[in-house]
């Protein structure tokens, strides 16, 4: 059994395997600028050690510094074919850079010659894909890392985002970019709330920032655009498009608005719905004999019959 650990340093890589021929002779193969050799116990035992201080970092959802190193394993192989500039690892695979930790059935690193150096650029995903980034977890079938930037994009069944307080789903495909602390929901995206209801539309994104107090990163702010649903524990409010102040349980909807009570409904062209309070305002705007008017309709409570007394 072969086991493989690739070094990034400042965004240069250096493969070292240790493999044995069935004779129990270790091989060694050379390049001109890629070296792979056999490591003695306490030469691998350095090497760990080495690979574990470059990955103490925080765990923040920001940017990933392209010069932290990166850490692949694989259960099965890890090839390298230096005509496609590519190294595929299968079957168990985890690939760790900084907090942000991908697991899959196959993963494909491509990579640019740098001068006779390995420069990672893009690493894709595909098959049970876990990607770990505090402070989600999310889930998908296929995912594309850009190493540069710390961006990710995840497609395929049962897209999924997890975080202490939320549940992000979609159909098309959830992308997660570093350096604004953002995901990005596409396809009948949807936000479970634990607090305080669900947030639906065609496209969701969720702001987060850290918290002052536990040093943990938060949701602060959703924008929804595209038959937007807010439901909570006592009302509905359908829109066109919206803006959710996380912290505050404040949102706003604003193009056709409705929001529905049971029976009664009313509706304009904005609304703000204070979830703490539990109350809403509608208004409207533009022409007074058409979009412009608030309009509110109410069911009277039926009465008892004697026979139902």
């Amino acid at each position: 059994m072969s086991f493989f650990v690739q070094k990034v340093s400042h965004c240069h890589a250096r493969f070292i395997r240790a493999s044995k021929r069935p004779s129990g002779r270790h091989m060694i193969h050379k390049t001109r600028e890629h070296a792979f050799r056999p490591l003695n116990k306490s030469g691998m035992t350095i090497l760990f050690v080495a690979i574990s201080l470059f990955l103490s970092v925080p765990s923040y959802s920001s940017p990933v510094p392209s010069s932290q190193p990166i850490e692949i394993t694989a259960a099965k192989s890890l090839e390298w074919n230096r005509k496609a500039k590519t190294y595929v690892a299968r079957e168990k695979v985890i690939a760790t850079q900084g907090s942000i930790q991908l697991q899959s059935d196959i993963l494909v690193a491509h990579y640019n010659d740098n001068n006779g150096m390995t420069d990672i650029s893009t690493i894709e995903v595909d098959g049970h894909v876990i990607i770990k980034s505090p402070p989600y977890t999310a889930t998908g079938d296929k995912a594309v890392y850009d190493v540069k930037t710390g961006n990710v994009v995840m497609t395929g069944k049962d897209l999924k985002v997890i975080t202490d307080a939320d549940i992000m789903t979609a159909e098309d495909k959830i992308e997660f970019f570093g350096s604004e602390n953002k995901l990005t929901a596409t396809g009948k995206a949807t936000v479970t709330r634990s607090i305080d209801g669900i947030i639906s539309a065609d496209a969701l994104n969720a702001w987060f920032v850290k918290d002052a107090v536990t040093g943990k990163m938060t949701v602060s702010s959703i924008t929804a655009k595209g038959h937007v649903i807010v439901k909570t524990a006592k009302e509905t409010a359908t829109g066109d498009s919206g803006v959710y102040d996380v912290p505050a349980q404040k949102a706003v909807l604003t193009g056709k608005v409705k929001i529905f009570q049971g029976k009664n409904w009313l509706e304009g062209t904005r609304a703000d719905v204070d979830m703490t309070t539990g109350i809403s305002r509608l208004s409207g705007e533009g022409n007074l004999e058409t979009e412009g008017r608030v309009k509110g309709v109410f069911y009277p409570t039926p009465q008892k019959t004697k026979e139902q007394k």
